[in-house]
């Protein structure tokens, strides 16, 4: 779990053919530091998104640190200047990786909030040798007839038959249990595909907002409006459970739940990571990624920092006999 931040950056690497926008070309044979970090400043300073959000004067950063850097230092002091820079934006989307892969900045968005997640607690109390699976699915039915589906990584395909299976088989529970706590993200396609079997009708989910040039107000708004499946659809009371690890498309599944009137989120804060994510290579060869969009959600909240849970409550590390989290939605969906 401690190494998981990472793997958002190198999955983010990894997934860029997917991204809205590649901004990868050759490296030049011919290169200084000077001319690496110009142009690894202007290319945030015209690409990404959300300099306002964070708090961030991209140009004061210029002036702090470029002072900094000059032909004569080294390739490791160079790389300790841009990870600081990529630090300041507090993105677990935004990397720096040097031409061994070695990781030179990423944002890590757990640090300082709780796990509260423990799959030998639910393995032990809950799930209990009963669970079923199926994909990237384990579900089961709890005591009071209450369902409970964990989904823990949205890099792992999931199908609309997946879906109808299980709530077809979960249909006559009084509600169901979604954990996605510990879900790092993957394909957004995915959640919003889950969360379609949630609704019957048409649900405003917020816009996104692009950065389109490389002017400071260069933005295009996209609104997104979650419809509702063809097939199995389950609208008895459901929550959904969350920690900080809740990112990039598990971000996505949350503002396409949010919206709905039968949905309640019960746990830790979320992790964010809002929005779309380009990268490109410098002219020394190094790989960067960035957010190039963030989500705004119906409730006109700015996603990327993470949001709170309707129900905010952490899970007591020291009593093994329960998951409050589970508890305390069991009691929501009963009550």
């Amino acid at each position: 779990m401690k190494n998981k931040s990472i793997v958002f950056a190198l999955s983010m690497i990894l997934f860029l053919g997917l991204a809205c926008e590649d901004l990868a070309f050759d490296p030049q044979p011919k290169s200084n530091n000077v001319a690496v970090y110009e142009e690894f400043w202007r290319v945030f300073n015209e690409k990404y998104a959300m300099f306002d959000f964070k708090g961030v004067d991209w140009q004061n950063v210029y002036n702090q640190t470029r002072p900094l850097v000059d032909n004569t230092i080294s390739q490791d002091s160079l790389i300790i200047v841009l990870g600081e820079m990529v630090l300041s934006l507090r993105d677990g989307h935004t990397s720096l990786i040097n031409t061994e892969g070695q990781i030179g900045a990423v944002f890590d968005v757990e640090a300082g909030f709780p796990v509260n997640l423990n799959g030998d607690i639910i393995q032990a109390q809950y799930l209990k040798g009963n669970e079923k699976v199926l994909g990237g699915f384990t579900y089961t039915i709890l005591p009071d007839n209450i369902g409970y589906i964990i989904f823990r990584d949205f890099l792992v395909e999931i199908t609309d038959e997946q879906i109808d299976q299980i709530l077809t088989e979960l249909k006559d529970t009084q509600g169901i249990i979604i954990d996605v706590r510990g879900n790092g993200g993957g394909d957004p396609f995915g959640a919003g595909k889950l969360a379609s079997h949630f609704t019957t009708q048409e649900v405003y989910a917020g816009y996104e907002r692009f950065k389109t040039g490389p002017g400071k107000n260069d933005f295009v708004n996209s609104d997104f409006t979650l419809k509702p499946t063809t097939g199995v659809v389950y609208t008895k009371p459901v929550t959904v459970l969350t920690n900080r690890l809740c990112y990039s498309a598990t971000t996505t599944f949350l503002y396409l739940m949010d919206p709905i009137p039968h949905v309640t989120f019960v746990g830790g804060r979320t992790g964010g990571g809002s929005g779309s994510v380009a990268g490109g290579q410098l002219i020394n060869g190094w790989q960067y990624s960035l957010s190039v969009s963030e989500f705004i959600d119906a409730r006109n909240r700015h996603l990327d920092d993470g949001i709170d849970p309707d129900i905010l409550i952490n899970l007591n590390e020291n009593d093994p006999s329960k998951d409050e989290i589970i508890e305390r939605a069991i009691e929501v969906i009963k009550n």
